[in-house]
C-alpha cells in the first residue's frame, strides 16, 4: 500500500487533476562496492526473457492489474543496478550475464496467456509501454511544463505476438507539440540503451515473460542529459502499461499497470501519474521486542523464593512504554491480570493507549499454576488475533511438571498497519480509521524446560517442547484451521477458530527463556551444541538460508536477534544473572550465561518474494534492573542495590520492509467477502476475568440475498478470538459478488453473555439513544462495492441507515489485501456490560475468466 500525504495544492498554471500525487517506490540500486564480493556474489536480472523472481530479489515485486477488462493477474519486477563496476567473480556467477551490468533499469514482466474454448493456453499479442520522466525533481516541484512529457523524457514501446513471432520496440521522446504529446528521436544517440527480450518458456505455459534492460546513464545532447543515478535528486518517473490485444475464440485476459491503481491511466501524457522511483533504502517498519523472565513464584509455594525483589508493581513500571513485551514466571493468574491493569493505569497517566494482552486468566485467586504457561504477551499495538498453547503432558522434568509451560501467539500490527491513509470522499481528503491487516508479524512468547545443559532428561524434554513450538508456530502461521490430528492441542489451549490469513510470507518472532546457554558476540557455536540443535533443522529450524535470503544482498540474515549487543562490549549478552544479584552485575554481564532470546522465523522458503524482509541495522541491548528501594551499604559506605529479577531484560529493535506490493481491489473481478468478529474483550471485569460469550446474530446482506449465522457455544475469557464469522460463497449459500457488482454489502453482530439471570446484551459501539436496540449497542459496517469503500454505518431501523456513514475505515483501492479491522468499544453506563470488539471485513479476489 502506498501511504502517502495527499498534494492538496497545485500550481495555478496546471489544469485540474492534470497532476495526482506522485505515488513513490524506494529501490535501493545493487551497490558493486557494498553488497557484492567473491565471497558473497550478487544476484541480478539477465534481460533473457525468463523471469526469474529472485534474479530480482534486490528489487521489488508488483501485482499488475487491468481496471477496465478484469481478468488474471500479471506479475512486475523492478530492479536497479548502480554506477560501480563489477568484476566476474562478484556478480551472477556461472550465468550467460558476467559480470553484472551496471547503471541499468531491469524490469520483468510475467504476463498471463488467454485460454481457448478447450481450456488450453493460446499465444498472446499486446503493446507495454514503459515512460521515463528524466528530471523527476523537477516534476515533483511543479516546475512549468513538467506536468507533460518533455524533449528529455522517454517513451519505449513494445509491440510483440507469439503467435506470429514478433517483438518490435520504438522510442520515442517528449514533444508537446507531438502525437499525444510524444515525437520522433531527432538521432539514434538519442535514444536510451534499452534490451528488450519476449519469450514463452516451456517451464511457465501459463505466462509470456517479457525483460528490459534500460541503461539510466544514457549520453544525451547538451541540455537534454539525464543520470537519475547519478543526479543530486536520484529519482526517476516511471510508468508502465500492458494492452493485450484481443483473441479470436479465446478468453479476454487483463492487462495491466504500473503504477497499480484504479484511474491513473494518463495514456503517457501525464507525468504525475507515473510512478516516483526514489534510489534509496526502502521505507523502514520499525518496532521493538522486549523478552523478561520476572521470577514471580506462586503463591501456594510461599517457602520458594521470588527470582529477585521485583514485585508486580515494580514490573509494570519498567516495561509500561515497550512496544512489544514477552513477560515470563508470572505464575498466578490474579498477578497476571494485577500486571495488565497497572501498565496500563501507568499509560494512562502518560496519555498513552492501552496495551492489549494475550495471558491466561481465571476468577480463583489462589487456583496453583497446573495449567498455566505463567506468560504475559503485552503489546501497544493491535493484536489482530491471539492464542494460548500448553506443551503436551509430561513433556518436561523434575518441578517443570507442576505447570503446564507453553506459548503465547500474538498477530501485532505492525505501525504502517494504522499510518495515515487519505481517501477522496467528494474531494474531501477524509482519514480512514481502519487497520490494514495486510501488516502485522506475527509473535510467540515461551518459557520452556530447565535443569541442565549437558545430553539428559532435562535436554530431551527442552527439545521435544522446541520441535512442538516448531509445530504450533507453523500451523499458527499458515492460517488455521488448528484440527491436525497429529498435533497434540492440549484440553486447556485457546485459539481462534476457523482460519485466518496466512503469515507465511513474513518474518515471525520468537521471544522466550529457553534455557539453554547459547555463544555471544562473536564466539561461535562450538562448544554450545545445545544451542546448535536448537535453532537447527532438527527443532526450531531457522538457521538454514533461505533461496530469497541467498539471492539478495541487502537484507538482514539474522535469526538470533541479542546475540550482539550494541555497547563498548559486544559479549555483554548474558541474561542468567543468578540467584545472588547486585547492581554490580552490569560490569560481569559478559561472564553471564544467555538464556533469554529473541529469534526469527524467516519466511517460507520459497522461489519467489516474501512480503516484508529484515532489514540490516538491528540493535540489542541485555539490561539488569534494581530495586530502588531496597539494598545495603556495602564496606564503604555504597548503598548496593538488589536486582528486581534474576534475569535480565532482553531489548531488541528491527526494522522491516515491504519487498512485495499488495493486490488492489478491482471491482472488474469476482470476489468473495467476510465479514467476522475477531477479537472480544470485556471491559468491565477487575483484574480480567471471566465472561460467557456467544453471538445470536452476525449477519450479512448482499447482493439481494441475506444470511444469518448464530455462535451459541459458549466462549469463556475476558479477550476470546471466536472468529465468529459469515461469508460469500457456495458452502455458504451466499453468493459472490460477481463482476462489475456496484452494490453495497451489509453487516453486523451482536455480542452477549450468558449469565445465570438474563443474558446481557453487551454494549460494542460509542454511539447511543438509538431506537432499536440493535443500534443502539451493535456495530453497523456497509462495504461501497463501486467504490472499495467499507464504511462503520448508523444502523438497519431504515434502509437509509444502512447507507449513512459514521466512520470511514478505509478504500480497498488503496490496498488492505488481507482485509481491513476495526476496533469499536461500548459506553453503557446504565448497566456496565461493555465491550472492546474487533471486526474484520475482507474483499477477496476470485480468479476471473
Amino acid at each position: 500500500m502506498q501511504r502517502v500525504p495527499l498534494l492538496l495544492a497545485l500550481a495555478s498554471l496546471i489544469p485540474t487533476g492534470a497532476l495526482a500525487a506522485p505515488h513513490v517506490t524506494k529501490l535501493l540500486p545493487q551497490d558493486a562496492g557494498v553488497h557484492c564480493s567473491p565471497a558473497t556474489p550478487c544476484t541480478q536480472p539477465t534481460a533473457d526473457g525468463m523471469v526469474s523472481a529472485l534474479e530480482y530479489a534486490d528489487g521489488k515485486k508488483f501485482p499488475l492489474q487491468d481496471y477496465v477488462n478484469g481478468g488474471p493477474n500479471g506479475d512486475l519486477f523492478l530492479s536497479v543496478s548502480d554506477n560501480a563496476s563489477y568484476t566476474a567473480d562478484e556478480c551472477n556467477v556461472g550465468k550467460p550475464q558476467n559480470p553484472c551490468h551496471v547503471q541499468s533499469l531491469f524490469i520483468g514482466m510475467r504476463l498471463p496467456k488467454p485460454r481457448n474454448a478447450s481450456g488450453n493456453f493460446v499465444g498472446l499479442e499486446g503493446t507495454v509501454s514503459v515512460w521515463l520522466d528524466a528530471k523527476r525533481g523537477e516534476t515533483l516541484q511543479l516546475a512549468s511544463g513538467a506536468h507533460v512529457p518533455r524533449d528529455e523524457d522517454r517513451r519505449i514501446t513494445l509491440s510483440y505476438s507469439t503467435v506470429k513471432g514478433y517483438a518490435d520496440t520504438v522510442q520515442s521522446k517528449g514533444n508537446l507539440g507531438g502525437t499525444n504529446g510524444w515525437g520522433a528521436l531527432a538521432a539514434p544517440t538519442e535514444a536510451w540503451d534499452t534490451t528488450v527480450v519476449v519469450s514463452s518458456p516451456a517451464s511457465d505455459p501459463a505466462h509470456v515473460h517479457i525483460e528490459f534492460e534500460i541503461k539510466l546513464a544514457p549520453s544525451l545532447p547538451v541540455g537534454g542529459a539525464s543520470e537519475p543515478l547519478l543526479a543530486t535528486v536520484r529519482k526517476l518517473g516511471l510508468g508502465i502499461e500492458h494492452i493485450p490485444v484481443p483473441t479470436t475464440s479465446a478468453q479476454t485476459v487483463g492487462g495491466g499497470r504500473f503504477p497499480n491503481r484504479a484511474g491513473l491511466s494518463s495514456g503517457g501524457t501525464l507525468t504525475g501519474n507515473w510512478e516516483t522511483l526514489e534510489f534509496a533504502s526502502p521505507t523502514p517498519i520499525p518496532l521493538s521486542f522486549t523478552m523478561w523472565n520476572v521470577g514471580q513464584m506462586p503463591d501456594v509455594t510461599a517457602w520458594v523464593e521470588d527470582g529477585g525483589s521485583g514485585e508486580i508493581d515494580t514490573v509494570a513500571q519498567r516495561i509500561f512504554r515497550k512496544e512489544v513485551a514477552c513477560i515470563s514466571e508470572i505464575w498466578m493468574a490474579h498477578e497476571r491480570g494485577e500486571l495488565i491493569e497497572k501498565v496500563n493505569a501507568l499509560r494512562a497517566g502518560a496519555l498513552l493507549p492501552p496495551m492489549q494482552a494475550v495471558t491466561e486468566l481465571n476468577d480463583n485467586i489462589l487456583q496453583p499454576s497446573l495449567f498455566s504457561t505463567g506468560l504475559v504477551l503485552l503489546s501497544s499495538r493491535q493484536i489482530l488475533e491471539g492464542g494460548v498453547h500448553h506443551f503436551p503432558f509430561g513433556m518436561c522434568t523434575g518441578s517443570d511438571c507442576a505447570q503446564a509451560k507453553g506459548v503465547l501467539w500474538a498477530r501485532v500490527a505492525t505501525p504502517a498497519a494504522t499510518a495515515p491513509v487519505f481517501v477522496d470522499e467528494h474531494d474531501t481528503p477524509t482519514l480512514a480509521k481502519g487497520t490494514d491487516y495486510a501488516e502485522f508479524v506475527d509473535v510467540f512468547c515461551t518459557h520452556v524446560n530447565a535443569g541442565e545443559n549437558t545430553a539428559g532428561p532435562d535436554t530431551t524434554a527442552r527439545e521435544n517442547q522446541f520441535s512442538n513450538i516448531k509445530a504450533y508456530v507453523q500451523q499458527v502461521r499458515q492460517g488455521g484451521p488448528l484440527t491436525d490430528t497429529v498435533f497434540p492441542f492440549d484440553v486447556h489451549d485457546a485459539f481462534p477458530q476457523g482460519t485466518w490469513p496466512s503469515g507465511l510470507d513474513r518474518p515471525a518472532f520468537l521471544l522466550g527463556d529457553l534455557n539453554t546457554v547459547g555463544p555471544k558476540g562473536v564466539q561461535t557455536n562450538v562448544a554450545f551444541d545445545q544451542y546448535a540443535d536448537m535453532v537447527g533443522p532438527g527443532l526450531l529450524d531457522i538457521s538454514t538460508l533461505s533461496e530469497f535470503d541467498k539471492a539478495n544482498t541487502q537484507f538482514s540474515e539474522m535469526r538470533d536477534l541479542a546475540r550482539v549487543v550494541s555497547g563498548p562490549n559486544s559479549m555483554a549478552g548474558g541474561t542468567w544473572l543468578s540467584s545472588v544479584c547486585t547492581d554490580n552485575v552490569v560490569n560481569e554481564l559478559d561472564a553471564k550465561k544467555r538464556l533469554d532470546y529473541v529469534l526469527v522465523f524467516p519466511a517460507q522458503d520459497t522461489l519467489d518474494f516474501p512480503a516484508f524482509a529484515l532489514l540490516n541495522g538491528t540493535t540489542a541491548s541485555v539490561n539488569p534492573h534494581f530495586d530502588p528501594t531496597s539494598g545495603s551499604e556495602d564496606s564503604e559506605g555504597n548503598l548496593v542495590q538488589q536486582c528486581l529479577s534474576d534475569h535480565a531484560m532482553v531489548d531488541v529493535t528491527v526494522q522491516l520492509a515491504r519487498v512485495k506490493d499488495v493486490v488492489k481491489y478491482n471491482p472488474m473481478k469476482k470476489h468473495r467477502v467476510e465479514y467476522a468478529v475477531k477479537q472480544v474483550t470485556d471491559l468491565e471485569t477487575a483484574s480480567g476475568c471471566c465472561a460467557d460469550w456467544f453471538s445470536p446474530r452476525v449477519l450479512m446482506i448482499a447482493n439481494g440475498f441475506t444470511k444469518l449465522n448464530t455462535f451459541l457455544n459458549i466462549n469463556e475469557g475476558q479477550t476470546i478470538y471466536p472468529n465468529w464469522r459469515v461469508h460469500t460463497g457456495a458452502d455458504s449459500l451466499l453468493p459472490d459478488l460477481p463482476v462489475g457488482f456496484s452494490g453495497a454489502v451489509n453487516m453486523t453482530s451482536a455480542i452477549w453473555e450468558s449469565d445465570s439471570g438474563p443474558n446481557d446484551h453487551y454494549d460494542s459501539t460509542p454511539e447511543s439513544s438509538a431506537i432499536l436496540e440493535a443500534d443502539d449497542k451493535d456495530a453497523h459496517l456497509t462495504f461501497f462495492a463501486n467504490s472499495g469503500v467499507l464504511r462503520r454505518v448508523k444502523g438497519e431501523l431504515t434502509a437509509i441507515d444502512w447507507l449513512a456513514g459514521v466512520e470511514l475505515l478505509g478504500s480497498f483501492m488503496d490496498g488492505y489485501e488481507n482485509g481491513i479491522t476495526v476496533e469499536t468499544e461500548g459506553h453503557d453506563t446504565a448497566t456496565g456490560d461493555n465491550a472492546r470488539v474487533r471486526h474484520y471485513f475482507n474483499v477477496k479476489e476470485m480468479e476471473s475468466p
